[in-house]
């Protein structure tokens, strides 16, 4: 009793180390009945150790209600001794290495000033406090138990530090003890058997066999990258070239994955892949390669999705170049073709650009034997064809595309390596950038002709045992239910409460919009085309900050429904294929205004 009188252990604390201990002995594997015998003799001392919190925290409580702040703030100092304590409780916070992360940076002074004030107007000042409320404040962090009882140490310590009696001391515990639940909004449930199961588990990067099970990942994935005509034409290079592309992605997945620092700057992926042009498809293509390549080397599903899972957040760095580029001249073209015509230099442009061109294909061994055999015929149907889709005027009378490149076996490779030999050719003429882009933006449509396929490529998750990923969720029912408690959820989330409390028959649209998404995604009947999300989205500035936020919500709602941990991350992967189309009217006025800023100043 003496040991634990002045160290504030409730009964809260006193059941957690009981769950740890009876759990610990369970991990042990010691005899059932035996840890319900430990756990009652330890039981028998629960009064001693608690004793002294539980006294000293009644005796201020009861002395609170009876006669109210008055005296304490008396007992103080008043405003003035106030401050003093505000004053040095700060000069420990910005020390104390459990909490000082929340106690530094530029607007620390007006955090003080205000928490000052609410202090002062707790301990019976007549200050008022004027600012959010402490569940507002507090919504955007994960403030746990562990640092409440740190912050409320210094507290005391500064009580003492400023002259407080030991009376004074305990009626202010239990005043700032009663904000806990405030602070603690985002407080979860702690789960001993999961985090020890945590703690036991090796990182990915261990899991994966250590430096030499990522090389063998990454030799294995460039190797099948070589072999897929989806992204082949980024992985063609030199030997040398090939060498330090393996290097470096070694590196960087090595360090992602939990292995040790080896000197990979994370901060170099996006000037890196700015000018690359990789798009999420592409992306999700190496990411199918990589959850492939994994289960040839024998992980099992849970490590790939852990994998997977780590590599995701890294999706903008890699595309947003192409995003940015793509969708301003997306935006310059949405009025028609003529302005490019025009830009091109009219007919005489286009038919210079495209002498250019075939001066370039014909001698690129990856597609001149596709264009020599009938170099001059090709040639003028294909200059008739781009002076027409330019924005000039109707002059192609050929076969329809399909038609015409129906038994030719061209794939994503070949139109590649079209598309960068048209800008190789269109520079050669002397054209910028940005003419360039709007071109390649014009012609990109034509892909899906010339590869026969259609445009509209709804990629749905796996079928796995038979069931679609919306079976795996429970049906259709079941993913109602939790896109609206989802939903739910964020209009309680200030991170992203703004973009959901709408009114009531908006907020009935957005839930149902949601699940007919989802629902198609996750392999039912298509009942919202994924075409409509850019526009809906362009205007709203949701960041990829804000679209993590409510992927988590989506996924920490299906957790408490139920859902396996390994369909919520598939169902996870597949949310991120609309990153883009969900963020790019942020992500392209915010490059657009970077750039601006950075050429020309503020001024």
């Amino acid at each position: 009793r003496p040991k634990h009188y002045n160290m504030n252990v409730t009964d809260y604390h006193f059941d957690a180390v009981l769950e740890n201990f009876s759990i610990a002995c369970e991990a042990m594997e010691a005899p059932p009945d035996a840890i319900r015998d430990a756990v009652s003799v330890l039981g028998l001392v629960r009064a001693d150790v608690t004793a002294g919190c539980t006294v000293r925290l009644e005796v201020a409580r009861k002395r609170t209600e009876a006669v109210g702040t008055d005296g304490l703030f008396e007992c103080l100092g008043g405003d003035h001794g106030l401050a003093r304590f505000v004053d040095q409780l700060y000069d420990f916070l910005v020390r104390d290495h459990r909490i000082k992360h929340y106690f530094r940076g530029s607007k620390l002074a007006t955090i003080k000033q205000a928490q000052g004030r609410y202090l002062a107007q707790m301990f019976g000042s007549q200050v008022a406090y004027q600012g959010r409320s402490l569940d507002r404040i507090h919504s955007v962090m994960t403030i746990t138990d562990y640092e409440y009882d740190s912050f409320l140490e210094c507290a005391q310590k500064a009580l003492r530090a400023v002259g407080a009696d030991a009376t004074g001391i305990d009626e202010s515990v239990v005043i700032m003890e009663a904000t806990r639940n405030s602070v603690l909004v985002n407080r979860k449930p702690h789960d001993v058997r999961l985090l020890l199961a945590a703690t036991a588990k090796n990182t990915v990067f261990e899991r994966l066999g250590g430096d030499a099970g990522v090389e063998r990942m990454v030799n294995r994935m460039y190797s099948t990258a070589l072999e897929d005509p989806r992204v082949k034409s980024f992985f063609e290079k030199n030997k040398a070239k090939v060498a330090k592309i393996k290097r470096k992605m070694v590196a960087f997945m090595g360090g992602r994955f939990g292995g040790p620092s080896t000197g990979y700057d994370i901060h170099n992926l996006r000037p890196t892949h700015y000018n690359m042009n990789v798009s999420d498809y592409h992306f999700d293509c190496i990411i199918d390669i990589i959850r492939a390549v994994l289960r040839d080397l024998g992980h099992d599903g849970q490590d790939v999705n852990d994998a997977v899972a780590l590599l995701q957040p890294v999706r903008a760095d890699v595309t947003t170049g192409f995003t940015v580029r793509m969708e301003i001249a997306r935006r310059n073209v949405s009025q028609g073709t003529d302005h490019l015509f025009r830009n091109l230099n009219g007919e005489e442009g286009v038919a210079a650009m495209m002498e250019a061109l075939f001066d370039i294909a014909t001698a690129d061994p990856r597609i001149k034997h596709l264009l020599l055999p009938d170099k001059e015929r090709i040639k003028q149907a294909q200059t008739l064809y781009f002076t027409e889709a330019l924005g000039g005027p109707r002059v192609y009378k050929g076969r329809r595309l399909p038609v015409v490149h129906a038994d030719l076996g061209i794939n994503d490779y070949h139109f590649d390596a079209y598309m960068v030999d048209l800008a190789d050719a269109m520079v050669q003429q002397g054209f910028n950038d940005a003419l360039v882009d709007e071109v390649l933006v014009t012609l990109e449509p034509v892909r899906a002709e010339v590869l026969c396929r259609s445009r509209d490529v709804y990629k749905t998750a796996e079928i796995k045992n038979g069931k679609s990923l919306l079976d795996r969720f429970g049906g259709d029912l079941n993913l109602e239910t939790i896109v609206n408690s989802m939903y739910d959820r964020c209009t309680q989330d200030s991170r992203v409460q703004f973009h959901f409390e709408q009114a009531v028959a908006k907020q009935r649209q957005m839930r149902r919009r949601m699940y007919q998404y989802l629902s198609g995604a996750f392999g039912g009947p298509v009942q919202y085309e994924v075409s409509q999300l850019r526009p809906v989205h362009f205007t709203m500035n949701i960041t990829d900050y804000h679209f993590d936020v409510v992927a988590d919500c989506f996924c920490d709602t299906a957790r408490e429904m139920g859902v396996q941990e390994d369909v919520v991350k598939e169902a996870q992967e597949v949310i991120n294929r609309v990153r883009a189309d969900v963020t790019t009217g942020c992500t392209v006025r915010m490059e657009l205004a970077k750039a601006k800023t950075e050429e020309e100043g503020v001024n």
